[in-house]
């Protein structure tokens, strides 16, 4: 009889300490992990704003695919929630609800079976590299507290934020398109436009002077044949001899029509398939791009067509950091004969 009654006193004691320990145990726990992913800021968005993309990266979705899950809502928008169900430990039951959505945050409810918490996505970058920071403010039942105590939770739960943000990590770099020595080369299709001319072979030297000086002489003939500009002065480029150190080039503008000029100002009409970068840069230093084309040229076996041309959007004029120097490179390729030029 005295064993039993210290076993209960023993009891009482424990279940006292333990309702201590709970009262004074953390409550909440901050899980966060960063990864940059060198892939385009809207891929990896599209990617956890929407429920459906889980499948392709989520830590849970590895551990059970055979889990069972359902969508309730809209996908990707406020409101909606998510549900799973999965026999594995880890997983459990649970659910996550959309609270709030913006460009660069998401917001979250989230209920694992133990209590709810607020998680969202930090997602910021730009067409190139993201970065993506994971957040949840992980608040424990207070039956569970006293093993918070025992736990690194940061760790427990942050592990598998690691392992998701690595499998978003690897799947959203598999579905940007491919670098050609760091830039993104995109095919499209230019409509035939009819740009006035100045053409000379120029030393390399002597470009930035060529172009200051005549481009105010073609916009001049232009307008004296009746026509206007229709976008950004270009430069168009047929040869680049590093022997001779000179190019065959010509200082344009893209006009709103066909018209006859004079006092050696020519019409070329171009268009067709093309290549294009986005170069952000001193418009001096674009070789690395003209390089990234001539490797694209390679791997994909196309044919280029003269001229290159060189669209220069932003310039000192307009923004005297020439790291934000815009200039839109494009090379022509055979395609069916899609290349016009007279």
């Amino acid at each position: 009889m005295k064993a039993l009654k210290y076993l209960l006193f023993i009891v009482l004691g424990l279940a006292t300490l333990w309702l201590l320990l709970s009262f004074f145990a953390k409550k909440s726990y901050r899980i966060e992990r960063s990864m940059e992913i060198e892939a385009p800021r809207e891929i990896v968005y599209e990617q956890v704003r929407l429920f459906k993309n889980f499948t392709n990266w989520s830590p849970w979705h590895f551990m059970d695919t055979t889990m069972k899950t359902s969508i309730e809502g809209p996908d990707g928008e406020v409101g909606t929630v998510y549900k799973w169900n999965s026999t594995h430990k880890k997983v459990g039951v649970g659910y996550q609800k959309i609270v709030s959505v913006s460009p660069e945050r998401i917001d979250y409810e989230v209920d694992f079976g133990l209590d709810t918490s607020q998680s969202y996505f930090l997602i910021q970058g730009d067409s190139q590299m993201t970065k993506i920071t994971w957040v949840m403010d992980m608040h424990l039942p207070f039956s569970m507290r006293v093993g918070g105590l025992f736990t690194d939770i940061n760790a427990f739960v942050g592990e598998d934020y690691e392992i998701g943000l690595v499998n978003l990590k690897k799947y959203c770099e598999a579905l940007a398109p491919k670098k050609y020595r760091g830039y993104v080369v995109r095919e499209t299709e230019r409509p035939i436009t009819h740009y006035a001319a100045l053409r000379e072979v120029v030393d390399f030297q002597d470009i930035p002077q060529f172009f200051t000086e005549n481009i105010g002489k073609v916009m001049e003939e232009s307008s004296k044949a009746g026509a206007k500009m229709m976008g950004n002065p270009s430069g168009f480029f047929w040869s680049y001899d590093t022997v001779a150190m000179n190019t065959d080039m010509a200082v344009a503008i893209p006009l709103d029509k066909q018209v006859k000029t004079a006092n050696d100002v020519q019409i070329i009409s171009i268009g067709g398939k093309a290549l294009l970068i986005e170069y952000l840069g001193d418009f001096a230093l674009t070789a690395e791009a003209h390089g990234a084309m001539d490797d694209y040229l390679a791997d994909k076996k196309l044919k280029y067509v003269p001229p290159t041309i060189e669209e220069y959007v932003t310039g000192p004029e307009q923004e005297p950091d020439t790291a934000k120097w815009l200039t839109r490179i494009i090379y022509f390729v055979a395609a069916d004969s899609s290349a016009v030029k007279k």
